[in-house]
């Protein structure tokens, strides 16, 4: 006979549930990046850093010179909604590539837990509002293919997603990726890093990211931009506040897949992230050091996993 209110219940791991899962997690993130992705596209679109029409991007279509020039319309109206549908069609393209190349292998549908969606989103911020809307699905593509399922997907793959295809399109096009005078769409100025920083605060606040990876990177941006100042332009701030180090610090380096466990780990692989983009940042050839600080940290998380605080000893009288 079985009782009304049992003890103890026998069931399979995991024992301890969380109201976090990867669903509202993925979610989580895309909410914590729309003020950036919002406060980037208008400062791409107006303003004295808005894009030139016919500047940066090479030529523009005929057409659109015409609505421009001749009927009126307002060029930064026009990047804007073209900056907005660069990043609904890279989540898009993210949540489609996963659910097709998940059903192309024959595995797990797990494409609406919004994933896919992210590692588009991201991939679109990094990239400038003018990149091609082709180059910029295909590295998406190929992301989600070569960086994430290939190796089992969610949970298995050992090198971020978004910045493999990040640096896949860097190697093949960078005229496209850091054209003379282009900015990113998530780092037009600070005030988008402020957006990006206030979003991982957030984040760190709720639960679905542990702190001590974001503080790592600081800080080792910090320090090493102290080390390697005379190779440096910018002091700290500066360093902190131009190019992707906020988001990199709390929406890539925080995932959990391809970081450490352990929290003393934690904190030094962020350590190890901020030392990175400050070495290539110093000494390096190519403008964003992110993409390339992210994926050698990655290779080596295995190894800082093996640091462990020491196993307290329990003796009995």
């Amino acid at each position: 006979m079985i009782a009304e209110n049992p003890l103890f219940i026998v069931g399979p791991a995991p024992h301890k549930r969380s109201r976090i899962n990867i669903t509202k997690t993925n979610l989580a993130f895309i909410l914590a990046l729309l003020p950036t992705a919002l406060i980037g596209a208008v400062t791409h679109s107006f303003g004295s850093r808005a894009v030139k029409i016919d500047a940066a991007f090479g030529p523009v279509h005929p057409i659109v010179k015409t609505l421009v020039v001749e009927m009126g319309v307002n060029s930064g109206a026009l990047w804007l909604f073209g900056i907005l549908g660069t990043l609904v069609l890279a989540a898009g393209v993210g949540l489609m590539a996963e659910y097709v190349i998940q059903i192309v292998m024959r595995q797990p549908y797990h494409a609406t837990n919004g994933h896919g969606a992210l590692m588009g989103l991201l991939m679109a911020l990094f990239a400038p509002p003018g990149i091609p809307w082709w180059m910029l699905a295909l590295g998406i593509f190929v992301a989600i293919l070569i960086g994430k399922q290939l190796f089992g997907g969610l949970g298995s793959y050992p090198m971020h997603p978004a910045m493999v295809g990040l640096l896949i399109l860097l190697l093949s096009w960078p005229h496209a990726l850091y054209s003379v005078g282009a900015s990113s769409i998530a780092a037009p100025g600070t005030g988008a890093v402020l957006a990006t920083t206030l979003g991982g605060i957030a984040l760190c606040l709720l639960g679905y990211i542990r702190w001590q990876t974001p503080l790592g990177v600081i800080l080792g941006v910090a320090i090493f931009t102290l080390v390697f100042g005379g190779s440096l332009s910018g002091g700290i701030f500066e360093q902190l506040s131009t190019g992707h180090v906020m988001l990199a610090a709390f929406f890539v380096a925080t995932d959990s897949t391809c970081s450490p466990a352990n929290r003393l780990a934690v904190f030094l692989y962020g350590v190890l992230v901020g030392a990175l983009i400050m070495l290539i940042r110093a000494y390096g050839v190519w403008p964003d050091a992110i993409p390339f600080a992210i994926l050698l940290a990655n290779l080596l998380n295995p190894h800082l996993d093996h640091i462990r605080p020491p196993v307290r000893r329990v003796v009995r009288a």
